[in-house]
Order: C-alpha cells, then sequence, then structure tokens
C-alpha cells in the first residue's frame, strides 16, 4: 500500500510539472481511519495529500462526467470496477477519452469499516494495516489480527475484474484472478429458487426501507442522463408520496435503465444508507441477460454493443430462443 502511494504521488507530480495534466482525482485521507475520500489537486503542494489504502473504495470515474463540457486534461486513478465504469462513461458519450490520462491500480478489494467493527465488537479503532492477506485491527486495549477477505466488501469478495481494463499507466503488477464468475450470482440463485410470492414480499419489504435520497442513482456510472427523468418536474412520471408503489416504481425503473449497462460494480448497495441490496436487482437482471442473448461483461470494453441498446436490420434472433445476440 505504501509502495503505491509513493508512485500515485511520483507520477502525478510529474505529470502536473511536465502539464501533461490540468489536474490528478485521487484519493484523500480523512480524520478517521476509515475516511479516504476523492479528491481533486491541481497545485504541486497539494500533491503530497494523495494516498492509495484500503479504503479507497470511491469509485472516480464518475466525478469525470462534469469534465465532459471542458478541455481540461484530467489524471485519475482507476481500480478494477472504477476502469469498467470509465468504459461505460465511453460507450455513453459522457466523457473524452482524448482528455483523460488513466493510472491503472491493480486491487484486491476494499474494507467495509462496518465489518471492522463489528469484528471488535465496537471497540474504538485506532488503525488498520495490511500484511500477506492479514489485516491487523488495533484499538484503544487490543490487538485484532484477522484474514482480509472477512472483512471485504461483499462485492470485492466475488469480483472477477481486479485488474484496470483500460489505462495509460499501471502502476504495479496485475493481480491473479481466483473469483469465479458464477460465485456473483449465488444470491440470484437463492432469490430464483423463491416462489412469486415470497420473492414479491422480499423486495416489497426492501424498498419499503427506500427514503428516496437519490444515492443510488447518484453513484451509478450507467445511471449518467445529463438530466434524470426523475428530476424533471414536468414529468408527471413519479411523485414525492412515500408508498409501496412509488418506491418500487423507481427502483425498478432504474434498474431496468442501466439493464445491459450495468459494469455490476455495486457501488449503488454500497452507498444505499438503507442498506438495500440493489447489486442484487441488478445482478439478476445481468444473469438473464446473459442467458438470453449470451455472456457479456458492460464495460469490460469500451467498443462491444450492449444487449437492449442496438439494433440490427439483419438481426436473425426470433427472441424466443436463448443465447441468440
Amino acid at each position: 500500500m505504501v509502495n503505491i502511494t509513493e508512485k500515485i504521488i511520483e507520477i502525478s507530480k510529474k505529470s502536473l510539472l511536465n502539464k501533461e495534466v490540468d489536474a490528478i482525482l485521487g484519493w484523500k485521507k480523512g480524520d478517521l481511519w476509515w475516511d479516504s475520500y476523492p479528491v481533486e489537486v491541481s497545485e504541486l503542494e497539494e500533491v503530497d495529500s494523495l494516498i492509495w489504502d484500503m479504503f479507497c473504495v470511491n469509485n472516480l470515474s464518475k466525478f469525470l462526467m462534469k469534465e465532459r463540457t471542458t478541455n481540461r486534461k484530467i489524471g485519475v486513478f482507476l481500480k478494477g470496477c472504477d476502469a469498467m465504469a470509465f468504459n461505460q462513461l465511453l460507450k455513453d458519450n459522457r466523457v473524452k477519452r482524448s482528455n483523460i490520462t488513466i493510472y491503472g491500480i491493480p486491487c484486491d478489494g476494499m474494507i467495509d469499516s462496518e465489518k471492522v467493527k463489528k469484528a471488535v465488537k465496537n471497540k474504538r479503532v485506532l488503525s488498520v494495516s495490511e500484511k500477506d492477506g492479514e489485516c491487523l485491527i488495533k484499538t484503544k486495549d487490543s490487538e485484532v489480527s484477522i484474514e482480509k477477505n472477512e472483512i471485504k466488501f461483499d462485492k470485492c469478495l466475488t469480483c472477477v475484474f481486479p485488474n484496470p481494463v483500460v489505462y495509460d499507466e499501471l502502476l504495479c503488477e496485475k493481480i491473479e484472478i481466483t473469483n469465479k464468475k458464477e460465485d456473483r450470482f449465488v444470491g440470484v440463485k437463492e432469490l430464483e429458487a423463491m416462489t412469486p410470492n415470497q420473492r414479491y414480499e422480499f423486495w416489497k419489504s426492501e424498498f419499503s426501507r427506500c427514503i428516496r435520497c437519490n444515492a443510488c442513482r447518484d453513484i451509478c456510472p450507467a445511471c449518467n442522463c445529463v438530466k434524470c427523468i426523475f428530476d424533471n418536474e414536468n414529468s408527471d412520471i413519479l411523485g414525492k408520496a412515500k408508498n409501496e408503489s412509488e418506491d418500487s416504481f423507481f427502483h425498478l425503473v432504474r434498474a431496468y435503465h442501466v439493464a445491459g449497462r450495468c459494469v455490476d460494480c455495486g457501488e449503488c448497495g454500497r452507498v444505499c444508507p438503507e442498506g438495500i441490496p440493489l447489486e442484487l436487482l441488478n445482478r439478476k437482471i445481468i444473469n438473464d441477460l446473459n442467458g438470453l442473448y449470451g455472456e457479456f461483461d458492460a464495460g469490460s470494453d469500451s467498443t462491444t454493443d450492449a444487449p437492449l441498446v442496438s439494433f440490427n436490420l439483419e438481426d436473425k434472433d426470433s427472441f424466443t430462443e436463448k443465447g441468440g445476440r
């Protein structure tokens, strides 16, 4: 972790000094042990504050959308899932590739602060460090060693793209992929094993907790409309009432909106303040699309047409047989 931080600082200084970029997007450490947050730096004296640690979970690619109408050159550090998100933004014409320099960082997973707190029974945590796959959690009166996988974000436990799929410069060696693609659909299989009534009650209960804060929409790289229809006061598509139909309508419309474009980064579920498993809903749709149209990983490249967003007059698909395109 320390070596990557040093490389981040070195590359950022060089890029700014040589005027290769006008600004750098990275992470900075906050006041708390788990607080590593996105930051933009444009001055050399600010670069030393950039860091890389086990809490740099925020996807920096979404912040690039605001640069679509500018001519600034931006340098950005992207992890595996972040790079897939970047490719989706590129497909959707929401970023200018020529104005972006990508510094890729292979990532073996980020740490969930809530799991850390639970591991030490909510004692006051002072620091968390990693060595050889083990994490040392220091509290005010003890030290606890725990396997990193036990405190990773759930989304990181099934990640099959730990290495950036697009970059201009890679900061370290690529990570060996050990997770299997089918592992991420375990929850989907459990969902499909339910009866229709059980599934209805499950999602009814989950969506009932929604406070309509829009965090899931705002973090999603595939949810990138210039103006969201839910923000259009003249659309009359959704009211402000807190009821079952409107809560469900919001999430189902959003899920279908990103169908075939969701990169399965899991950010929607991570940022949800109510803990609604939105990533499960997206994975259900991904699994269905894979069955209908063949395997497809949104964001794995910037050129392949996604299911449901392309049309070909010579398309021979009968739309009744599985496995077509």
